[in-house]
């Protein structure tokens, strides 16, 4: 995932704080908590993005509500957030992290699409034929997408591999043009 912008600069000042207190597990866990609650509930998230309310408001209730549950980086980081005005800007951030997080517990997270949901015995052999392939935990995420007719579309990182029946039928038309008939 290529993330940019703010939401990766803050997300690279928190990973690279983490790694110094040795609590990276702990922070992604807080970060993609802390994030789908604020992506969940929308009331929370008004909240937080309110200019209305008060900084400091925000700030009390942020300790209030997760200073116990919460590492004591992720809490100055929300805090921080809501001081500069970024909150906004968590869900991207969330994301840059997990990027950050995935590629140093050395996982690979792959995006496999296909036009019917993938049974559990087919998922398995994916995770296991790309394990064995790059050395790393692999992630598997699923889509499913009609339109490719069969067959399945690996994302991962920045290769795809597109064994879509779609895409050999468009490989198969566009040699079929090209031939010239004497």
């Amino acid at each position: 995932m290529t993330l940019g912008g703010i939401g990766k600069r803050y997300a690279i000042g928190l990973f690279n704080a983490a790694v110094q207190e040795d609590i990276v597990d702990q922070v992604q866990g807080d970060m993609a908590s802390f994030a789908k609650l604020v992506q969940s509930e929308r009331a929370f998230r008004r909240f937080l993005s309110s200019h209305q309310v008060a900084p400091d408001d925000k700030k009390d209730l942020i300790v209030r509500a997760i200073g116990e549950r919460a590492s004591g980086l992720f809490v100055k980081f929300v805090v921080l957030l809501i001081e500069k005005r970024r909150i906004d800007k968590l869900g991207e951030m969330a994301d840059a992290f997990a990027s950050l997080y995935e590629e140093h517990s050395g996982i690979l997270r792959v995006s496999i699409t296909t036009a019917i949901p993938l049974d559990s015995d087919l998922e398995r052999r994916a995770r296991e034929a790309i394990e064995r392939r790059t050395g790393k935990t692999a992630r598997i995420v699923k889509h499913v997408d009609p339109e490719i007719l069969g067959g399945a579309i690996l994302l991962a990182g920045d290769k795809i591999i597109d064994g879509s029946i779609r895409n050999r039928l468009g490989e198969m038309r566009r040699e079929l043009l090209e031939l010239r008939v004497h």
